[in-house]
C-alpha cells in the first residue's frame, strides 16, 4: 500500500471551513489576487462549496493564540554535513521554532532530523515528492498552516538570515511598523572562493567571498511575513490578506516577481549557493526541489553556465562571523546533546 499523499484534500464545509487553508490550497481562488484583498469579498461575491480541496492536518491556530517569535521554514535534501551549522546558526539569532522538511534524502540524514525533533530543537516533517507537485512550496504552504508563531520566514538550506546590527530577530522585526506583513530581505551571494574539493569546516568560515552589492542576483529576495495574513506562498515572496510588504529598510515594497532595491544596512540573506565545485556537483545532480516532480528541468536547470554565472567572489565578506562565538557555542551544545542521546 503506498504512503498517503501528506497533503491529503479534505472537504471545505461549514464544520471545518478556515479561510487562509482554503486559498492556499485553491489556486482558482488565489491566483488572481492582489495583495490585501480581502477573501471574504471574494467569498461573498464567488462562494464556496463542498468537494473543494483544502489543505489537510489540523486548523491553523488562531493569531491570538500564537507566540510573538520566528519559525523558520526550510525543506532539505540530502543535507546532511550542513544541517547542525544552520540550525545553530538560526537558533543562536533568536528564530524561535525550526520546522524542517525532508525531500527523499538517501544520506542517512533523516536519522540525525529524528533525533535532532527527539531533543525539542526542530520539528522534523518527513516530505517525499509527489508527482506533479512542487515539494518545496507544498512544504511550505504546510508550514504556514502549521504556523504557531506570529512570523514565518522561508530560507533554503544555502541561506542565512545575516543580521548585521541587531542583536536578534525579534530586534530586527521591531523596526517596522505595526501594519507591515512581510518584508523582503535581499540576497548576497556568495561563490566558490576557487576551491575544488568539499574540505572540512564550517560553510561560514569556507566562504567569505561575495558578489558586489550592485550585482544583479542581489535583487533577489526572501521573505519573512506573518503567517497568519499569508494566502499564497512561494520560493521567494508571499501574497497577504491584510498588510503590507517592505523591504529591509522599511519602505514599501512591491514584491513583483521576487525581486527588490538592495538594502543591506541591517540584513542580508548570505547565499552559499555554490560552495566549493564538487559540493555544487552534488547540488546539481540530486536536483531542484522547487520543481514540480516529473518536470524533465528538475534535474537539468543547473546545468550549462549556472556555475560560472553564480561564481561571485569579487569582495570578501564577513560580516556573518559577528555571531560566530554565538553559534559556535550553540554548535557544540548541541552536539553534547546528541552525545548524551541512548
Amino acid at each position: 500500500m503506498s504512503a498517503p499523499d501528506p497533503l491529503a484534500i479534505e472537504l471545505a464545509t461549514d464544520a471545518n471551513f478556515d479561510a487562509q487553508r482554503y486559498l492556499l490550497a485553491s489556486g482558482d481562488l488565489a491566483d488572481p489576487y492582489r495583495d490585501g484583498l480581502d477573501p471574504w469579498t471574494h467569498f461573498d461575491a464567488h462562494g464556496r462549496h463542498e468537494g473543494r480541496p483544502q489543505l489537510a492536518g489540523r486548523p491553523a491556530i488562531a493569531p491570538a493564540d500564537r507566540s510573538p517569535g520566528v519559525t523558520l521554514c526550510g525543506i532539505a535534501r540530502n543535507e546532511g554535513p550542513y544541517l547542525i551549522e544552520w540550525i545553530a546558526f538560526h537558533r543562536s539569532i533568536g528564530i524561535e521554532r525550526i520546522a524542517l522538511y525532508s525531500n527523499d534524502s538517501d544520506d542517512g540524514s533523516d536519522a540525525l532530523l529524528e533525533r535532532l525533533a527527539a531533543l525539542g530543537l526542530i520539528d522534523y516533517r518527513p516530505w517525499p515528492g509527489v508527482e506533479g507537485r512542487s515539494s518545496q512550496i507544498s512544504a511550505y504552504q504546510d508550514a504556514v498552516v502549521r504556523c504557531e508563531t506570529r512570523w514565518i520566514a522561508f530560507l533554503d538550506l544555502d541561506e542565512f538570515l545575516n543580521l548585521k546590527s541587531d542583536a536578534s530577530i525579534a530586534g530586527f522585526l521591531e523596526r517596522f511598523a505595526p501594519d507591515v506583513a512581510a518584508i523582503g530581505l535581499n540576497w548576497r551571494v556568495f561563490g566558490s572562493a576557487g576551491l575544488i574539493d568539499h574540505a572540512s569546516g564550517l560553510v561560514t568560515d569556507r566562504f567569505v567571498r561575495a558578489s558586489e552589492i550592485d550585482h544583479p542576483l542581489s535583487r533577489q529576495i526572501k521573505t519573512i511575513a506573518v503567517a497568519s495574513e499569508i494566502y499564497k506562498v512561494t520560493a521567494h515572496r508571499v501574497r497577504l490578506m491584510n498588510g503590507r510588504y517592505a523591504d529591509a529598510s522599511g519602505a514599501a515594497l512591491d514584491p513583483g516577481r521576487g525581486f527588490a532595491p538592495v538594502r543591506y544596512d541591517h540584513v542580508q540573506v548570505n547565499h552559499y549557493i555554490l560552495k566549493s565545485r564538487a559540493e555544487f556537483e552534488r547540488k546539481r545532480r540530486r536536483g531542484s526541489g522547487l520543481r514540480v516532480v516529473g518536470d524533465p528541468m528538475k534535474f537539468t536547470h543547473r546545468d550549462g553556465s549556472y556555475f560560472d554565472d553564480h561564481d561571485r567572489n569579487e569582495t570578501i565578506d564577513e560580516s556573518i562571523l559577528r555571531w560566530r562565538p554565538a553559534y559556535i557555542r550553540e554548535i557544540a551544545r548541541i552536539e553534547a546533546l546528541l552525545g548524551g542521546l541512548p
